[in-house]
């Protein structure tokens, strides 16, 4: 497991003589870093660091002193995600917005309203199929999320017939907004079981709505995905109960089976990654 952070900064000749002392020659690629580019003119750099790095306690202070932007996430060795009993699922890709994307709209088409909070986020209820502009470029992919939907997914038909439909996962189609005709090259994977069991939070920050008073929690980025408290039902792929976002940012989390995860590595399917739980 690698624990890894994308710091961008404003550098000055200051910072890179701090940085140079531990280590850090940005631009040159060496041992737990690599450096990951520029943005011409504006005297931004960009570098990526593991926390096993053994200048990272001091420049974890730095980036709060700095005002850096900081994105960290998790990679996991092929052996860690084979041996997970679970697995959380996450998009490898975002690709398109579902329709009508001016000023929400589809949220009316798609979800039924009644419990949803449009301050946190929380509590849409799917009742339609999601609309796309047209057929997904795919590429060499075969999963992805659209942007602003954040706990469902899509797929090929073809990957739904040979991978999820043997795992009891069931489809939604998706329509062509301008004409309201089903699509012909992606489907949504209809996963709409709740986890029995609550995950094991206790120390995860988390927001309580002003408005709806609902708790979300925020995303989850280091480590292992928490446990569950208590078993799981017999399906190999469910949300958790939990919300996760920030601001008006709402979705649950998708965690599957070990079998699925196999399933889907065997097929060697592409466009999702996956984290496993803690044991």
């Amino acid at each position: 497991m690698k624990i890894i952070h994308r710091t961008t900064l404003k550098m000055d000749e200051g910072k890179r003589q701090v940085l140079e002392k531990l280590g850090i020659k940005v631009g040159v690629p060496s041992k737990g870093i690599k450096y990951a580019g520029r943005k011409m003119g504006a005297g931004l750099v960009t570098f990526e660091i593991t926390e096993s790095h053994p200048s990272w306690p001091y420049l974890k202070s730095l980036i709060v002193q700095w005002d850096a932007v900081d994105i960290v996430w998790t990679e996991f060795s092929d052996s860690e995600l084979k041996k997970a009993h679970y697995l959380r699922m996450q998009p490898g890709w975002h690709h398109g917005y579902p329709q009508p994307e001016d000023d929400f709209g589809y949220l009316n088409l798609s979800y039924d309203l009644t419990s949803y909070c449009s301050s946190c986020g929380i509590g849409a209820h799917q009742i339609n199929p999601f609309r796309m502009k047209g057929e997904p470029r795919w590429g060499k992919r075969h999963i992805l999320q659209l942007n602003w939907i954040y706990d469902e997914f899509f797929v090929l038909p073809q990957v739904w017939e040979r991978v999820f439909r043997p795992f009891g996962i069931s489809y939604i189609p998706v329509l062509h907004h301008r004409t309201g005709k089903k699509l012909n090259t992606v489907v949504q994977l209809d996963i709409k079981l709740i986890a029995s069991s609550k995950l094991q939070l206790a120390n995860h920050p988390y927001e309580i709505c002003k408005v709806c008073k609902r708790k979300k929690y925020l995303p989850f980025v280091k480590g292992k995905f928490p446990s569950f408290t208590g078993a799981l039902p017999d399906a190999h792929a469910v949300k958790t109960q939990e919300y996760f976002g920030s601001g008006a940012e709402a979705f649950r989390e998708i965690v599957i089976s070990s079998a699925l995860f196999h399933e889907i590595t065997a097929h060697k399917i592409k466009g999702a990654k996956f984290e496993p739980l803690e044991e």
